[in-house]
């Protein structure tokens, strides 16, 4: 019969498993997503085997990295969700602003999850899935209270919870490799968004609308005639470029 672990062993067990994974986590701040079971065995100062012998495999290390990225940015998440007597407006504003640090303070983290975990076979894609799903029942059950609050439908609040968390984590991923304005502008931009929706948006539609009805101009012919005169077998061209024929 296999005998069970000494509970003393298994808290040993589980603190050297966490110095190893947070050895991973360093490793692949330096060495970007790409970083390998080599580099982080080296960082914790072990060999493969060791690493295999904690996580089983690959996939078992890149779990626990997962599991350990999530649970700190959830925590941010969730400090900013549950403020108490907080404007409903800031509890948005801090939330967003918790995850885009977290893109601002671990990018080559937040690739290694983007780039490397989603790609690895095994279960690893279903907890990504799990923690978005995770986060948006959260943002589901303060939107769904805000609305009974304020005597309005709360069956939105499900479905707008879940849109709301695509678009920050879309924007998050977009704003880590443009960086085209400061964290704080864009959690203002993403706030506006989703406290006051798009701004003067009959204007914007009215413009759209002009914008379709507008005669197009003629597309340019792409077509040159054969020297027969037969436009069905002459030579397709790109635009802005003259046939190969009539090159001197």
């Amino acid at each position: 019969m296999k005998s069970r672990m000494s509970p003393d062993r298994e808290v040993r067990r589980q603190v050297r498993r966490l110095e190893l994974v947070e050895a991973a986590v360093r490793a692949i701040r330096r060495e970007g997503p790409g970083a390998s079971m080599e580099q982080m065995a080296a960082e914790a100062g072990v060999t493969k085997p060791i690493l295999y012998r904690h996580f089983g495999d690959r996939g078992g290390l890149y779990a626990a990295v997962t599991t350990y990225a999530f649970e700190g940015l959830d925590s941010g998440l969730q400090r900013a969700l549950q403020s108490v007597d907080t404007p409903p407006r800031q509890v948005v504003s801090n939330a967003i602003d918790a995850y885009l640090a977290f893109v601002e303070q671990a990018p080559e983290l937040y690739r290694f999850l983007a780039q490397r975990v989603v790609n690895e076979p095994g279960n690893l894609q279903e907890t990504i899935d799990d923690f978005t799903t995770r986060v948006g029942r959260d943002v589901a059950l303060i939107l769904g209270e805000a609305l009974r609050a304020a005597g309005a439908d709360s069956g939105a609040a499900e479905p707008w919870a879940f849109g709301i968390v695509g678009m920050v984590f879309a924007a998050g991923a977009w704003w880590l490799e443009r960086r085209t304005m400061t964290r704080a502008r864009l959690t203002a931009y993403l706030t506006d968004l989703v406290c006051d929706g798009l701004p003067d948006l009959e204007s914007l539609t009215a413009g759209l609308a002009a914008d379709i009805t507008t005669d197009p101009q003629p597309a340019p012919d792409l077509v040159t005639a054969a020297p027969d005169g037969d436009p069905a077998v002459g030579e397709v061209v790109a635009i802005g470029r003259t046939p190969r024929r009539q090159r001197q």
